[in-house]
């Protein structure tokens, strides 16, 4: 087997963690104000959440994929991916949240029942790159931790485990770092002692301040208030959208 199984259930442990967070979550909702703004733009909660069960759901097809051999991949097109959320958020968040609950776990049972072998299958991700089935779950840890801030319950990704927050900042680091047209950075946490580099140049606009605040910015959900940035005017360079 060359996928690691030890972290593998490290990413288990992580999803579990990060559905229970989710949920508690969406338990502070008004589940009579289903209209409300999530933090994404253009998405109410009800749309967020309606997103999170379409991507459990979605997992689980990865999983039927290594386990048969038969392609089933995660949506059918982009486009019948947001008629289905759009369809899926018209209902009541009582509904969403149970639906949550029922799709968070279908995944984790058939994600559980692959067996070594079957965690190697290569599948393909939303976006068609190959990836063993077993990444599904780090793809899931993704979901439910960052969303659940998206959320706009109050909880911010100072409530992230420093590990967790340590695997989400090498992640997406990696992603920007293969992409043209990047800011070359260097970010530098002085609460973990850690500094990254994005983009090759020798030349770098430094970006300070704490991990979780870093983490913030890159996603995109924050403005980058809490940081120090070396442009000359102090403003935070233009970064793309990280997914």
């Amino acid at each position: 087997m060359t996928s690691d199984i030890g972290l593998f259930n490290k990413h288990i442990e992580w999803m579990a963690k990060g559905t229970d967070l989710f949920a508690e979550v969406a338990s502070l909702l008004d589940l009579q104000n289903h209209d409300r703004p999530s933090l994404l733009q253009s998405w109410t909660v009800a749309h967020l959440i309606a997103h999170v069960n379409s991507n459990a759901k979605a997992l689980v097809n990865l999983t039927v994929w290594a386990r048969t051999g038969v392609v089933t991949p995660m949506y059918q097109s982009n486009e019948q991916r947001a008629k289905d959320i759009e369809e899926a958020a018209k209902q009541s968040l009582e509904f969403l949240i149970e639906d949550f609950q029922i799709s968070s776990q279908e995944f984790l049972e058939s994600i559980s029942s692959l067996s070594r072998e079957q965690l190697d299958n290569v599948v393909k991700s939303s976006r068609g790159r190959d990836i063993p089935v077993s990444d599904a779950v780090w793809i899931r840890v993704r979901e439910v931790w960052i969303h659940a801030v998206d959320l706009g319950s109050g909880i911010t990704f100072s409530r992230f485990p420093d590990v967790l927050l340590d695997a989400l900042m090498t992640d997406v680091v990696s992603s920007f770092s293969g992409r043209e047209s990047i800011p070359v950075l260097e970010l530098k946490a002085a609460d973990v002692s850690r500094t990254w580099k994005i983009g090759s140049a020798e030349t770098a606009t430094a970006v300070e301040g704490s991990q979780h605040a870093i983490l913030a910015w890159l996603l995109g959900r924050s403005g980058g208030q809490d940081l120090t940035f070396g442009t000359t005017d102090g403003a935070p360079p233009v970064l793309p959208a990280w997914l």
